[in-house]
């Protein structure tokens, strides 16, 4: 990070405590007061030495994360004031798959083509150009990327968050939304999404929304941030050349999660003993 530094030599008469002042005759003959001078004089030019120039791409909008708040990529676990949360959203959504479509997602997934991958590149490069930061990826990725960077959605936007974790504050259940974005010439209009990612152009239009994943987050978003009003909610679902979204009401995806996570919780045996 670039450092700007501020001339500082003995003829600069704007500053308060010039080096030609330290040789004043009644500074010069107390000691103490000379080296007090001297102290005070060092540590104003150590200051302004150290204060950093925020880059063009720092973003001072971005929310601070949820203190005690971590997720560990490699379990998909979240913990939160140091317990474990026993669910996360995806998980509890994915209980209302059946077992075809379970054992469908589970054949698709690795590999160098599998959806493991393109969606860790394609999140990676919208979390990069939403940060205002470089980005590089393989060249066979291009397609998707190019037409999701390019649509409407994310022009004349500020970025309010990405990949962003929330946790519900009442039950042990928690997730990462993917972009948090407001209009700059409506900042009253915000913006919670979540990207899909498909293998190709045709498959853009079959994709349903990812209702219920929204209405997660939106409503742990809430409870953390009560400030912020989410006004759209949104389904970004890109495949090869071809970019579609889908928009929704928060209150209709908020519904939506607590139909599924009340059903989830039902289905989790319970015994008082």
């Amino acid at each position: 990070m670039k450092q700007q530094v501020y001339p500082a030599c003995a003829s600069d008469t704007n500053w308060f405590l010039t080096v030609n002042f330290l040789y004043h005759p009644w500074v010069y003959k107390n000691a103490s007061v000379r080296d007090l001078f001297k102290f005070w004089h060092v540590l104003g030019l150590l200051c302004l030495q150290i204060v950093p120039i925020l880059s063009r791409n720092c973003n001072p909008l971005l929310l601070e994360p949820i203190p005690e708040l971590d997720f560990f990529e490699e379990q998909h676990r979240y913990r939160w004031r140091n317990n474990w949360i026993l669910e996360n959203v995806s998980d509890v959504l994915q209980g209302e798959l059946n077992a075809f479509a379970k054992k469908k997602i589970e054949k698709t997934k690795h590999g160098e083509d599998g959806w493991l991958v393109r969606g860790k590149t394609i999140h990676r490069s919208l979390d990069c150009y939403l940060r205002g930061e470089p980005d590089t990826h393989d060249d066979k990725w291009s397609p998707w990327i190019d037409a999701l960077l390019s649509d409407e959605l994310f022009q004349g936007i500020e970025t309010l968050a990405t990949e962003f974790c929330v946790v519900d504050r009442f039950n042990s259940v928690a997730g990462s939304f993917d972009f948090l974005v407001r209009y700059k010439d409506d900042p009253s209009f915000v913006i919670l999404g979540d990207l899909k990612t498909v293998s190709s152009a045709k498959a853009v239009s079959g994709r349903k929304a990812a209702t219920g994943q929204l209405g997660a987050y939106t409503k742990m978003l809430g409870q953390h941030f009560g400030y912020i009003s989410v006004t759209q909610c949104v389904t970004v679902v890109s495949g090869p050349e071809k970019c579609k979204v889908i928009r929704q009401q928060p209150e209709d995806c908020i519904n939506a999660w607590e139909e599924a996570f009340g059903k989830h919780q039902a289905r989790c045996a319970s015994f008082d003993f």
